[in-house]
């Protein structure tokens, strides 16, 4: 699935890096990561990703299928 997902809390480049690097983790196929705005396409289920966002400390705004 593509979820394209809003964020809160991401305010630099290195937080874009840290979210990069936690959808890496999870396999999934990264199409953007800019701030406060992802965009991805994964096997992942919504939580598991929504999940990976929040342990970073960034909230999860909206998350939607695409």
């Amino acid at each position: 699935m593509k979820y394209t997902i809003k964020t809160e809390g991401m305010g630099c480049p290195h937080c874009v890096k840290r979210v990069t690097k936690a959808m890496q983790e999870l396999n999934a196929e990264i199409e953007r990561v800019e701030i406060n705005n992802i965009i991805v396409s994964s096997d992942k289920a919504e939580a598991e990703i929504r999940k990976s966002i929040e342990d970073l400390g960034f909230k999860v705004i909206s998350v939607a299928i695409v």
